[in-house]
């Protein structure tokens, strides 16, 4: 509590000025080992105030109150940036925080001061019969440090024509400042919060993130997050959805990255962090929810990135007796709304379709940026003379030899050749990947000048060339590769988006505001794994998504003797060559379950047992088809939002050092460690 000198009727505002009295020092000492500066209020007669007086204080009470700041200020009755011409004669109270002052002369000064909703000018104006209360006043607005706390009571009035700010909501009116008070004094800023400011490292940011988030672009983004959980929940809600909160606390299983593992006090027992609710929300359809969805927290251990953090958060749902198509039509309900209400941008439904098979030889990606052509051909029948086991692959950068110097070009190269490939065991060989420019006489010879294959018939030249589209200026990228499967993107495909990442840096390729939104479908339901190898040698294969997506009907059969060639009912949401949400149609048949399980992911029986046998009698005891898709929100955020990095879209988000505001992660005490039968080893 602050002690109040003020008497009725008049108003007072803070300012650092009185010691703490002699004989209380040492009882103060005792009470509070910090002192922070003591404040006192004064008053300016002649003006009404509009905050209470309060009965006399004991000395001790005084004193205490001398030494912190504990009041809140009058009551608010707006919002700095609610405040408009309709304002113009109503006496307002305002809270925020103060920016930098300025005067004009000796006679005006002004202090902008912020609060979530915007910008309020305040301005104080001397009167003609000076008191010392004016000048000391006029002496605090001045001296006030950035991010002050402020509270304000003052009467609105219109802005001259010439000092109207049309950037600013309330650009049109400021507040004539009769009564002011200090609510917490700011240290200097480790940094500054204005939008004109240039920022400073990402880890002063993140260890000040209090100072950060006061940022104008961080505002706006979380408060864009907010309004688009908002939307989501009233759009599933309306389509008759059921919120249901999931467990954080889960078993370890071998469901794909690596687990947050979380001790317990019984020896060797651990829970683990989910990766996804996919078991639970599987199970909650067995119980007859049929329409089921949380916005979910998940955690996976693994490496940072501009687009990835060991916790985030989905959009995630499963529904009972739906098709594919059921589930992609109400995703496009969905992303139609969002950007509708959120991003102010009309998404054209229904969205593009692709099977996986198409996205893969057109765009050499299961997630294509279609902003822009450069489509892939397979020269591989076209020139007939490839060895067994090897397909040609090549794209044409349309006028890309005037565009990108032989310098570039080597770049884009080199930057390729370090990319990792791992089902081609490891990077790729130089000589495989070629960059070849077309002259005026060039149409001819280039494929022979790209060394990728030998001599080539002169009518095979001519029918890739018009399949290419092939001009003089043209770029022509060439690959020759291993035939198959090699992931989630080839080479050539990797090459198409350095290419055009180069060509929007350069100002040749204008991407900015383009959102094309595409479904991608019938993934491979396998995939050769990277490291997994089997006593006879056979290929292993690990699930291509996660062992609980449903193969096509029509491929079946093929478990048995073709494992790569079965299909799954799988989907993925991409834009602009990002994926933002995945789903399937999950195996609802126990025995199918099973089957793949065993035979093809080749997993013990006692272990199937012991980390899904809950899921199998879920299965077996009368589960209806069903399916699902998790949206990831942190990145479909940072896109609405037009953000570099997802850190950028989360309030409180990790670094490599993890979080930095709070220094965790950290040590615990030898006792805790005992409790719950942990040590740590060296090394």
């Amino acid at each position: 509590m602050l002690r109040n000198v003020g008497r009725p009727g008049t108003s007072r505002f803070l300012f650092p000025m009185r010691t703490i009295p002699e004989a209380l020092e040492p009882s103060l000492r005792r009470c509070a080992s910090q002192r922070r500066q003591p404040t006192v209020y004064l008053h300016i007669p002649h003006v009404r105030s509009h905050t209470s007086t309060s009965t006399a204080l004991s000395n001790s009470q005084n004193c205490w109150s001398d030494r912190f700041h504990t009041v809140a200020g009058d009551r608010r009755t707006h919002r700095c940036g609610d405040i408009r011409l309709s304002d113009v004669g109503k006496e307002v109270v305002l809270c925020g925080w103060a920016l930098s002052p300025r005067k004009i002369g000796s006679d005006i000064a002004f202090l902008p001061i912020r609060d979530a909703s915007g910008v309020a000018q305040l301005v104080h104006e001397m009167p003609g019969a000076i008191s010392q209360a004016d000048t000391t006043l006029r002496e605090l607005l001045l001296s006030l440090s950035p991010e002050t706390i402020v509270c304000a009571t003052g009467l609105v009035r219109k802005r001259p024509v010439d000092a109207v700010n049309s950037d600013q909501s309330t650009g049109e009116v400021e507040v004539l400042l009769r009564s002011f008070q200090v609510l917490n004094p700011a240290d200097p800023l480790p940094f500054s919060t204005s939008a004109r400011a240039k920022p400073p490292t990402e880890e002063t940011r993140l260890r000040y993130r209090y100072v950060d988030l006061r940022r104008p672009a961080l505002q706006e983004n979380i408060r864009k997050r907010s309004k688009a959980a908002h939307v989501v929940r009233n759009f599933l809600h309306n389509q008759g959805f059921v919120e249901v909160e999931t467990p954080y606390l889960f078993k370890s299983t071998p469901e794909g990255a690596r687990e947050f593992l979380v001790p317990t006090r019984n020896k060797g027992q651990f829970y683990a962090l989910p990766q996804s609710p996919q078991q639970y929300k599987q199970v909650l359809m067995s119980g007859a929810v049929d329409k089921y969805y949380q916005i979910a927290r998940c955690f996976r251990d693994e490496a940072l990135g501009a687009d990835r953090q060991p916790e985030f958060t989905q959009i995630d749902l499963e529904m009972s007796f739906v098709s594919m198509e059921d589930i992609m039509e109400l995703m496009e309900g969905l992303v139609s709304e969002l950007w509708a209400k959120v991003a102010n941008h009309k998404v054209t439904i229904p969205l593009q379709k692709m099977s996986y098979e198409e996205a893969m030889k057109k765009y050499g990606s299961d997630k294509p940026d279609t902003r822009y052509d450069m489509e892939i051909l397979d020269l591989t029948p076209l020139l007939g003379n490839v060895e067994q086991g090897m397909m040609v692959e090549a794209f044409n950068v349309k006028d890309g030899a005037r565009m990108i110097s032989n310098k570039q070009a080597d770049r884009l190269k080199d930057a390729i050749q370090k990319e990792k490939f791992p089902l081609l065991g490891g990077t790729i060989d130089p000589r495989d990947l070629s960059f070849v420019r077309i002259s005026e006489t060039g149409e001819k010879d280039w494929l022979m000048r790209s060394k990728i294959v030998g001599s080539t018939p002169p009518d095979a030249l001519t029918n890739i060339n018009q399949s290419l589209g092939v001009q003089p200026g043209d770029l022509i990228v060439v690959n020759r590769r291993r035939a198959g499967y090699l992931g989630p993107h080839t080479i050539v495909g990797r090459a198409r988006v350095h290419v055009a990442k180069t060509l929007v840096s350069l100002g040749k390729l204008e991407l900015a505001g383009k959102l094309n939104f595409l479904w991608v479908h019938s993934f491979p339901l396998f995939s050769p794994s990277e490291t997994l190898s089997t006593p006879s040698g056979r290929t292993a294969y690990e699930s291509t998504h996660h062992p609980f997506t449903a193969p096509m009907s029509s491929d079946l059969h093929l478990l048995q003797n073709d494992v790569a060639a079965v299909r799954g009912q799988h989907y993925d949401l991409v834009l602009n060559g990002q994926e933002i949400g995945g789903g399937s149609i999950r195996v609802h048949d126990p025995r199918l379950q099973y089957y793949i399980f065993s035979e093809v992911l080749r997993i013990p029986p006692s272990k199937i047992a012991q980390d899904f046998g809950h899921l199998l009698d879920a299965l077996r005891y009368g589960c209806p088809p069903h399916g699902g898709i998790a949206l990831g929100f942190d990145r479909l955020m940072a896109i609405v939002c037009d953000a570099p990095s997802i850190r950028d879209v989360i309030a409180f988000p990790k670094l490599s050092g993890g979080d930095l505001f709070v220094d965790s992660p950290s040590s615990v005490a030898a006792d805790s460690l005992k409790e719950y039968h942990l040590k740590v080893l060296d090394g």
